[in-house]
């Protein structure tokens, strides 16, 4: 696939995800693939993950389940419900509190060899299906 397509994808989702609904901040990566099946937003700042399901020859964002944050108690209600782009767009302009821009240190991710989640690469399994880590340079040693 050409790298503009790509791009296109990924700057459509970025209109409806400027910011994180949830806590305000602007600190997104988009893993977005032209024709994919499974394609995810993620808030570095609040841990949140949001799958993203289209609809159509058009490829129109159908809805966008959030399928975990870290503050699992205040978004409860949120979590794996399917909901519009419209819903998230409307709550990032009621989002209140917003987080504060803090130069904070590089997290890297890995991807699940499992199920294809990205997660934080010092933990020894993938906290969404328990696949275990088995490429991890910085796990060897353990």
């Amino acid at each position: 696939m050409s790298e503009g397509l790509e791009a296109h994808w990924k700057s459509h989702v970025a209109e409806y995800f400027p910011q994180c609904p949830l806590c305000g901040s602007k600190s997104l990566e988009y893993d977005v693939e032209y024709g994919s099946t499974q394609d995810y937003i993620y808030c570095i700042s609040c841990d949140a993950k949001w799958e993203i399901d289209w609809k159509g020859e058009d490829f129109e964002i159908e809805y966008i389940i959030l399928l975990e944050v870290r503050d699992l108690g205040k978004y409860s209600d949120l979590i794996k419900e399917k909901r519009s782009p419209e819903f998230w767009h409307k709550m990032m302009s009621d989002t209140k509190e917003q987080v504060p821009v803090v130069k904070a240190e590089t997290v890297r991710k890995v991807r699940c060899e499992y199920c294809g989640t990205f997660y934080n690469e010092t933990l020894d399994a993938c906290p969404y299906c328990g696949g275990r880590t088995t490429h991890n340079p910085v796990l060897q040693g353990l």
